[in-house]
């Protein structure tokens, strides 16, 4: 009975070591959705990142196109490498939203999109930043540890509100007198309500939020 555990023991090692040694260190995936492969067009997106970083940028088009970088998250107590070559998007598209998943632990993702204008961004992460670049739709967004960098262009929006527990808001092109801000201990509460259409609502745990409006 002892020889057979050990050579388990030994089957085990060799197939741990393996896998430490042979797994790829990232993987790279691209895709598109077409705003119109439904009976209505896709106006949202909703997006869940355990882990990682979203950088997006606002384009016309048609599609919304995607390109994410998978990498292992070493900061975790596993011993073994994630095989990425088994990873895959979930990507569906119910009514008029657009759902992009990946759901597996242990890694890392670096997600760079082309979103066109008309499309509503929603973003749930867990532990990351998210970077969007001169937008005009609205924008829900829940980090638990993280940031928000947000950048939209000259439009006006109906009410824009941001809300950090731990971390601070820094907010500019916006007008002042339009604009409510709290400040406590560790925690930070911004409040804006223009003439626009479009919302804003980013909340964040621990983290920082930077929220700048181009000038007309």
């Amino acid at each position: 009975m002892k020889k057979l555990m050990c050579v388990l023991i030994v089957i085990f090692s060799f197939f741990a070591i393996s896998n430490l040694v042979s797994a790829k260190e990232s993987l790279l995936i691209t895709g598109k959705i077409a705003l119109n492969n439904n009976v209505q067009p896709i106006n949202q997106l909703v997006m869940k990142v355990p882990v990682g970083k979203v950088h997006l940028r606002v384009a016309e088009g048609d599609a919304i196109t995607y390109r994410v970088e998978v990498k292992e998250d070493t900061s975790g107590w596993s011993l073994l490498k994630s095989d990425l070559d088994e990873i895959s998007i979930s990507e569906n598209v119910s009514a008029q939203t657009a759902f992009l998943e990946i759901d597996e632990d242990d890694i890392k993702q670096e997600w760079t999109l082309i979103v066109p204008p008309e499309v509503a961004l929603n973003f749930d992460v867990g532990v990351g930043n998210i970077n969007l670049d001169s937008i005009s739709q609205s924008l829900k967004a829940d980090i638990g540890v993280g940031s928000a960098w947000v950048s939209v262009n000259a439009a006006d929006y109906e009410h824009v509100s941001a809300g950090v527990g731990v971390g601070e808001i820094q907010v500019s092109g916006f007008e002042q007198s339009q604009m409510t801000q709290e400040r406590a201990v560790t925690s930070a509460q911004l409040e804006y309500k223009g003439a626009g259409s479009n919302t804003i609502d980013i909340e964040i745990g621990v983290g920082d939020v930077n929220l700048s409006r181009q000038m007309l």
